[in-house]
């Protein structure tokens, strides 16, 4: 294989993985140099179980938080406004979804590294997230290695 060809080998990297319960998943090497950030060791694990993908995102600290968000109704700016307010408050998240289960009912998680979170107050995050048309209510957990 030339040189070419070789690099387009590489624009993935795949191992095919046996899943048991309770037992971890090991990734190769290989793996582990791509994903790492340059800081830290840690990465959040997010699967979507209706689409059954899995998503590894690096992030710097071993806490990211889990904004999610209840949305009562859906108004056609609402990823703006909660675009604009994160902006506004310097939060950019490692990931966010959102997925409408029906017209009236829709949900928007956003997962966010805790260096994010040095100048927010939580419960100050609560009331300005809830200020935002359309949303019923907030919920912000940890997810933690310790």
């Amino acid at each position: 294989m030339n040189k070419k060809q070789d690099e387009i080998a590489k624009i993935t990297i795949a191992e095919l993985l046996k899943l048991e319960p309770k037992q971890s998943v090991k990734l190769s090497k290989e793996f582990i140099e791509a994903l790492k950030p340059e800081a830290s060791n840690y990465a959040i694990i997010i699967l979507t179980p209706n689409t059954k993908i899995i998503r590894i995102i690096p992030t710097s600290s071993n806490k990211v938080y889990k904004v999610a968000i209840d949305i009562g109704r859906l108004t056609p700016d609402f990823l703006r406004k909660i675009g604009n307010l994160f902006l506004k408050l310097g939060l950019k998240a490692l990931y966010s979804t959102g997925l409408c289960f029906v017209e009236d009912k829709c949900v928007f998680d956003g997962y966010i590294d805790s260096m994010e979170f040095e100048t927010i107050e939580i419960e100050e995050l609560k009331k300005e997230i809830l200020s935002v048309e359309g949303i019923t209510s907030v919920d912000i957990s940890i997810l933690e290695i310790t």
